[in-house]
């Protein structure tokens, strides 16, 4: 059959009939984006800033860096306490000297977060993390809802904005590359079981696990719930700055435990008052032992399994401190130039007013050097982790697996 000129054939009119459907089919899925909020081709996430790259931090006191002002502990009340106060500074020709705590946590000093120059992401990125620059936007004294996001009912805190709005502000204009995040101990009022705890031995009552370990079991499903939303929010707050998970590392740890158990302490046997005055470990075995193998390990695992979760990977730093915990045998208060091999990692029970009473039980310079070391470990493994400590070793006996 001859074809008249201009006159289309069959597969002609189908070809140009399904041209019409597909730009008819475009137009309803840009319509359906805009109302609906659902992503296109046409609405492709914005590109990640081109910005340094940046490690950060989020959360508590235990990786803002609070308790990093001591190296050791000293009962020296005078000077530098024993070579102790890295806050501590004579002027050249001055007679005397002085503490400012502003050396060690910089502005923070004065607004209570206790932000330190060792705390755990700084000394990462010194002990060998090099995916970018530290930035550190943890808290002393943080709970969940103060890393939350505003919008999702989170609040600040000592002056400043949740910290994943922090978060937000940062991931715009500079390279996100690794995010940790202490969370929980606070949500657990873990300061209130530790004044418990002192008391009992104080007044000479009955350990403080009896009533404590009850209290314990029913609050730890919700730290693990409220740390599991900060975790998402985390994930929330770099998708809406452009970020894929696959852009970035999100890791949790958990917490070193501070006390060695009863039989690992260097006061057994003594009388009541050199806990009081010479460890300024005022507990008692039973509840030392109870903090080491149940109280850090139970807390630990329910953070593990909130990290898997909610798509995070987990650091469990429970023995990190091991041989280093505050009166752990074979430590000692030093007497000037200190090292991370023979005294404590853990600020003492400071109620006698050589420092800030809220250092108390804090990982100290070494023992924000040691978290820093485990994360730089961490980082370089693809899974989970934990970290370990060597008695007698130092820094250098760190061993993350």
């Amino acid at each position: 059959m001859v074809r008249l000129s201009g006159q289309a054939s069959s597969g002609e009119v189908r070809m140009a009939r399904s041209a019409v459907h597909g730009k008819a089919l475009v137009v309803l899925t840009v319509i359906t984006a805009v109302l609906f909020g659902i992503p296109t081709a046409a609405r492709a996430q914005p590109r990640l800033p081109a910005g340094d790259p940046v490690v950060v931090s989020l959360g508590d006191s235990y990786i803002s860096g609070t308790g990093a002002r001591w190296a050791g502990n000293s009962d020296d009340f005078l000077f530098d306490r024993g070579g102790t106060d890295r806050a501590w500074s004579r002027p050249k020709g001055k007679l005397f000297g002085s503490s400012d705590p502003a050396k060690i946590y910089g502005a923070t000093a004065k607004t209570g977060c206790y932000r330190s120059d060792s705390a755990p992401i700084n000394s990462a990125v010194a002990k060998g993390l090099s995916l970018g620059r530290p930035v550190n936007l943890a808290c002393s004294g943080a709970r969940a809802a103060n890393v939350l996001r505003a919008s999702e009912g989170g609040v600040g805190m000592r002056g400043e904005q949740p910290q994943n709005d922090q978060l937000a502000a940062l991931a715009r204009t500079s390279r996100v590359k690794l995010v940790v995040l202490s969370i929980g101990g606070n949500d657990l009022s873990f300061p209130d079981l530790v004044f418990r705890c002192i008391t009992a031995y104080a007044l000479r009552n009955d350990p403080c696990k009896t009533k404590q370990q009850p209290r314990l079991d029913v609050e730890r499903p919700a730290m693990g719930a409220a740390v599991g939303e900060v975790l998402d929010d985390i994930r929330a707050t770099l998708a809406g700055a452009g970020y894929r998970d696959g852009d970035y590392r999100l890791i949790l740890q958990s917490y070193p435990n501070p006390l060695p158990s009863a039989s690992e302490d260097k006061y057994e046997g003594y009388q009541r008052a050199f806990k009081w005055t010479g460890g300024r470990c005022p507990f008692t075995d039973p509840d030392m032992t109870w903090t080491a193998r149940q109280v850090t390990p139970s807390i630990a695992a329910t953070l593990k399994r909130t990290a898997h979760r909610h798509g995070a990977t987990f650091l469990d730093l429970s023995n990190a401190f091991d041989g280093h915990e505050l009166c752990a045998e074979g430590t000692r208060h030093p007497k000037g130039d200190p090292v991370s091999a023979a005294v404590e990692w853990v600020r003492f029970v400071d109620y006698t007013g050589q420092g800030d009473y809220a250092e108390s039980l804090h990982p100290n310079f070494y023992g924000q050097q040691a978290i820093g070391i485990c994360l730089a470990g961490a980082a370089r493994i693809t899974g989970d982790s934990a970290c370990s400590g060597t008695p007698g070793r130092g820094l250098r006996g760190l061993r993350v697996r």
